[in-house]
């Protein structure tokens, strides 16, 4: 990061920095504490944002409400949306006290925002996680769910890494010189003839990755693992 402001974009230029607590469709990789608290150390240092976006990560799925606690990092702008509610139609942004302050009225607004409705299920969802307590079901079975995969590692050597926070999981397929997306659709397709719905991820879409809602108990885990140990064994 800093060969790149030095080599390209010199900081001052840069209003931020904008990247997914938790790579997505990139391949399911989650970064090293080390880096993003180095990133943060960074963007303070050199005065530019960081923002994160946690479209796919936030609101339970890791284990956390946000994945960048994670890291114990807080960003200077947070992207949310999906989980936020429950289906309905809705994004948002947070961000500091400080920052909204240097928007004076009517600098920002949109046709559509605000969406009653949408809202209205945001706050329902984030009540029934509370009561629930989803976001820790999500920490505890994700633990469920990584270790049950980590003993399929071991025992189909196509699986080349498993990796992941929460109900935010995958396993890649092949060697990291080797991607093998050949049998990571094969295994996919196998599944999902049980009834299994996996989707695959990453730039050569060999990763498999496991995201089931938040609301799954332990019964449903271990199926799934049986179902995607049949899965690899007809890979």
């Amino acid at each position: 990061m800093r060969y790149l402001l030095a080599t390209q974009t010199p900081p001052e230029e840069v209003a931020g920095v904008l990247i997914e607590s938790v790579l997505g469709e990139g391949g399911y990789v989650v970064p090293p504490r080390k880096f993003m608290q180095g990133l943060r150390a960074l963007c303070d240092e050199q005065h530019m944002l960081l923002i994160l976006d946690e479209v796919q990560s936030g609101f339970g799925r890791t284990g956390r409400w946000f994945a960048f606690e994670h890291f114990g990092i807080v960003p200077d702008m947070l992207t949310m949306a999906k989980g936020i509610a429950s289906g309905m139609p809705l994004s948002a942004l947070a961000t500091s006290q400080a920052l909204m302050d240097k928007w004076i009225p009517g600098t920002h607004g949109g046709t559509y925002t605000c969406n009653p409705v949408s809202c209205a299920a945001a706050v329902a969802t984030i009540q029934v996680m509370k009561e629930e307590k989803l976001v820790e079901n999500a920490a505890r079975l994700g633990e469920v769910l990584i270790d049950g995969l980590s003993e399929l590692q071991s025992r189909f050597p196509v699986i080349g890494d498993v990796r992941g926070l929460g109900l935010m999981l995958a396993a890649e397929f092949g060697a990291p010189r080797a991607p093998d997306g050949k049998a990571a659709h094969a295994a996919r397709d196998a599944a999902q003839d049980e009834r299994l719905l996996l989707l695959t991820c990453g730039p050569y879409d060999n990763t498999i990755r496991f995201v089931p809602p938040l609301v799954v108990n332990q019964s449903q885990v271990e199926d799934a693992l049986t179902i995607f140990e049949r899965a690899l064994a007809k890979a």
